[in-house]
């Protein structure tokens, strides 16, 4: 890592990581909630807001306009001490990046406008946060005005929207002129660039920014508590009381020893819960993470309460819990904080995979305590801490007093009393970084499984991905998959949590796929995989009649938008493989693939998955034979099928047609689908139908490939919405994109594309997918070079083969009453989506 500060004052980090394709760059402010004056409670997120909405070069939306349409994001937030902006964008975008960072470091603009716009965006942000949400405000920001007394520390940082209201454009100037100083402020880049070049990128745009006086960080010095402080409130509409403790946590910058050790000791009281029942506890250090503020800072431990328990029962197990752990040498002590200690150590490791994630643990680290190398230190830090640092920071805490907020069920909402105080860029140029191909392995095993094993050495962790396609009885009995798969989920997390290892195990379905994942150590990736073999896909592992209990929403829960969507596509597959299904167990690993992420040599580790598969053989379960398609006439026509979803806030449709997939194809294929529908400038998106959202896609349905429009808008179903988007999609052929639709197009895509490499997590996701619809190991890798490459004249020929060339098949998902006169004996025997279909084609 690169550390340099430029003569005014602007404290810089490069942190270069060659070949990878993207780069973020974060900018933090040392401003925060706790440096607000009173009267201007909530002034700082304010600003943060108002910091997007355009500068000296860059007026109104420009500044996001110029990310969003290279396939990049950029947020911001606002903290106790601190205020961060970030953005990740491709490699070659950095240039612009920084120079719209400085542009609004040097000569932000504040207008009337903006500032009256932005006080309704954060006056609805702070009524969805504290207002509309159960037990709103829990704990944070009510605990802080328990804990503490002077008003750095106690007031409410988003403030009350009202007195907001009172702030002027003079106030914003003078705010930025107090605490937006280049001294004031830390700008980090991590990803793919030259240190070098990237360096005199920054002196270039951020060395002439005058710098102005820093200025003092507020007094945030109290005495702890000398007795408890009990504040209580009621929330209408729960069943259950909420209590959350808040104790004051040792100083990092002087304690980091201590202030560890009370990380590991909140991990053991989540993990084991308050002594004696009473339900799970969740804890955290700090509010928003551990090291994100200066001291005092709070550990909160958080739970919801059984009927007919008293709070003081909960402080009372609290308590139970910190003597448990205040006894270094009890039996199994030294194996719990072990394994505690192992488990934060990977998560932290884990989580800053992540390009932003890094960018910005890295600024923070240095903006609040001045070392930035605390992030790749933090393990080996944690690795010193044992029994004996863990007892101390419990007797401490049972030694200190706390603060405790109860908010119980009742008629109306109620709170404590809220704490009263006395240059113009170069431009993108160069080519788009591509990323690195890793070394990968590919196999399959004897019974039709797909292997691919790729080497990616960020993290310690293996990334272990399961995708197989349900086949043609699961496709026709969805419900009973989804049931089959929560059992599967169960069995397999707690064999999983049995071993004692760190990692994950979820098993999910989306009616098309069974998809098991999760993480582990590399060295216990065969005790993963054998943990699912044996729970999940061997024959055995469910009960014979397990498919006949209820549903479990919990498998697949999803929006209800995307509830209508999966109704939508089961009423299809039924159209397309009539008759009943009988899902009595999982998927076969015929037509399956297993995608694995992490260090070591993929060869080994293809080898290793092989062997362990061995116990998922092609006689356990049901097999994708007899998966093809249905009749040509039953897709790809001018059909409506119909279904009812009474209840429902929105109307859905969902247009599609059959859509080979062919390598030589799929880069213009890609960019078709994206630019007709499938970002927010494609031309759907740009000429919509006021109250009508629309978006497009591809994706397999059954066994065959599709490309699908998807459309929906609130209230009742309305009949000419499908003519009139087939009449859109038919008008490709009569107007082909442009060529400034099409570059716009692909420089959004392959820019976005790249955003998939940011971390090993979603890295092993896309590969998991793309394996899944057929593509080669190393696709993934070209398809950005692909997209910019595809010939513009290619594009349109896609669109109009994909969605303008055949007929596209409806499925309307009504909200209004059906006259349905005619239903499947079985209608009542499962929960399918679509389980009801009418000999005309309608599903109810």
């Amino acid at each position: 890592m690169h550390r340099f500060t430029l003569p005014n004052g602007l404290r810089v980090l490069l942190a270069p990581s060659h070949g990878h394709p993207r780069v973020a760059v974060a900018v933090h402010y040392g401003v925060g909630f706790r440096s607000e004056p009173p009267g201007r409670e909530g002034f700082a997120h304010l600003f943060e807001h108002l910091m997007f909405q355009g500068s000296a070069q860059l007026a109104g939306g420009e500044f996001y306009d110029r990310i969003h349409r290279l396939g990049g994001s950029a947020n911001g937030t606002t903290h106790q001490d601190y205020t961060d902006y970030y953005q990740a964008v491709p490699a070659s975008a950095l240039d612009g990046a920084l120079f719209a960072e400085a542009d609004r470091m040097r000569a932000p603009l504040f207008t009337e406008e903006a500032l009256a716009e932005q006080l309704e965006g954060v006056a609805l942000e702070i009524r969805g946060t504290t207002v509309e949400r159960p037990y709103g405000g829990f704990p944070w920001p009510l605990l802080p005005s328990v804990l503490y007394r002077s008003y750095a520390n106690a007031h409410d940082g988003y403030g009350d929207p009202e007195r907001l209201r009172s702030a002027t454009v003079a106030d914003c100037r003078a705010f930025f002129a107090e605490h937006y100083a280049p001294g004031n402020a830390v700008l980090t880049l991590v990803g793919g660039f030259d240190a070098a070049e990237a360096r005199a990128l920054v002196e270039r745009y951020f060395g002439d920014i005058p710098g102005r006086p820093v200025p003092t960080r507020p007094d945030l010095r109290e005495r702890a508590p000398e007795a408890d402080r009990w504040a209580y409130g009621t929330e209408p509409g729960v069943a259950a009381t909420a209590v959350a403790l808040g104790y004051r946590l040792p100083d990092p910058a002087r304690d980091l020893a201590g202030y560890l050790a009370h990380t590991v000791l909140a991990r053991l009281l989540r993990a084991t819960g308050a002594r004696g029942g009473g339900g799970p506890v969740e804890t955290s250090c700090g509010f928003f993470g551990p090291l994100d503020a200066l001291a005092p800072e709070t550990l909160v431990v958080t739970g919801l309460l059984p009927p007919d328990t008293a709070p003081e029962r909960f402080v009372e197990r609290v308590d139970a819990g910190l003597a448990h752990w205040a006894e270094p040498g009890a039996p199994g002590h030294g194996e719990a904080v072990r394994t505690a200690v192992r488990d934060l150590a990977l998560d932290h490791v884990r989580r800053h995979d992540d390009l932003q994630t890094r960018a910005r643990a890295l600024g923070r680290l240095e903006l609040l305590f001045g070392r930035p190398g605390l992030l790749a230190e933090l393990p080996d830090l944690l690795a010193d801490i044992g029994p004996a640092e863990v007892a101390g920071a419990a007797r401490a805490l049972r030694g200190s007093a706390r603060a405790v907020l109860v908010l119980a069920p009742g008629p109306e909402r109620t709170r404590p009393a809220p704490y009263e105080a006395p240059a113009a860029p170069v431009g993108c140029a160069g080519t788009t970084g591509e990323p690195v191909v890793p070394a990968w392995a590919e196999t399959h095993t004897p019974a039709g499984t797909r292997v691919v094993c790729y080497r990616d050495e960020r993290t310690p962790l293996a990334e272990l991905r399961i995708k197989a396609p349900l086949g043609p009885d699961g496709w026709r009995a969805p419900g009973r998959i989804r049931r089959l798969a929560y059992e599967a989920q169960l069995r397999a997390g707690a064999a999983w949590r049995a071993t004692g290892h760190f990692g994950t195990v979820q098993v999910t379905t989306d009616d098309q796929w069974l998809e098991v994942s999760g993480h582990a150590p590399a060295e216990r990736a065969g005790d993963w995989l054998r943990t699912v073999v044996g729970t999940v896909l061997a024959r055995g592992t469910a009960a014979a009649g397990a498919a006949n209990g209820p549903a479990h929403a919990a498998v697949s829960a999803a929006p209800a938008a995307t509830a209508l969507q999966r109704a939508a596509d089961a009423a299809l597959r039924l159209r397309l493989l009539p008759g009943t299904g009988d899902a009595a167990a999982l998927p076969g690993p015929a037509g399956a693939v297993v995608v694995v992420t992490g260090p070591g040599d993929p060869d080994a580790t293809a080898a290793l998955v092989t062997r362990t598969l061995a116990g998922w053989s092609a006689a356990d379960a049901v097999t994708p034979e007899g998966a093809a398609p249905g009749p040509a006439d039953a897709y790809g026509e001018d059909t409506v099928l119909t279904l009812h979803r009474p209840g429902a806030a929105e109307a859905h449709v969902t247009l599609c047609a059959p859509a080979a997939m062919s390598t030589a194809t799929e880069a213009a294929d890609y960019l078709a689908t994206a630019a007709l529908g499938g970002w927010f400038g494609s031309r759907l998106a740009v000429d919509r139908t006021p109250g009508l959202t629309v978006i497009t896609g591809r994706d397999m349905v059954a066994a065959g490939h599709r490309a699908y429009l998807r459309a929906w808008h609130e209230g009742p179903y309305r009949p000419h919405t499908v003519g009139e988007l087939r009449e859109r999609v038919r008008r490709l052929a009569r107007e082909p994109f442009t060529a400034a639709e099409t570059d716009a197009t692909r420089i959004f895509c392959a820019g976005q594309v790249l955003s998939v490499f940011d971390a090993q997590e979603t890295l092993a996701d896309m590969l998991c997918q793309t394996a899944a619809y057929g593509h080669d190991a190393t696709w993934l890798m070209r398809l950005p070079r692909a997209l910019r490459e595809a010939p513009f004249a290619d594009v349109s020929r896609a669109a109009v083969r994909m969605f303008a060339e055949r007929p596209l098949t409806a499925l309307a998902v009504r909200t209004d009453a059906v006259d349905l006169t005619e239903t499947a004996d079985t209608a009542g025997t499962d929960t399918d989506e679509a389980a009801r279909v009418l000999p005309d084609g309608r599903a109810a």
